[in-house]
């Protein structure tokens, strides 16, 4: 599988550029990896899910989990890991 982001994020026109970084954690023996990217924007829409009292997140992000090789789908622990950490 092939990591294209670009057609996940809306106002294409608006920010061109994607941000992506990789995220490590590591839970007992278990180690996790995730991609994260993003776009930010003081012109793009709030976005409440991403947003804190102190902190307005003006803007899109999508995380994909890393296997061995790939992105590979993610499970429910997958899930509950990539809330934390965003």
């Amino acid at each position: 599988r092939f990591l294209i982001a670009e057609s996940l994020f809306q106002e294409p026109c608006l920010q061109l550029y994607i941000h992506n970084c990789e995220v490590t954690i590591v839970e007992g023996r278990h180690t996790y990896r995730f991609h994260v990217f993003f776009k930010r924007h003081c012109r793009l829409r709030p976005n409440p899910l991403l947003s804190r009292d102190d902190n307005e997140f003006q803007g899109d992000a999508v995380v994909m989990r890393v296997g061995t090789r790939s992105v590979v789908d993610m499970r429910p622990r997958d899930a509950a890991l990539a809330d934390y950490m965003m």
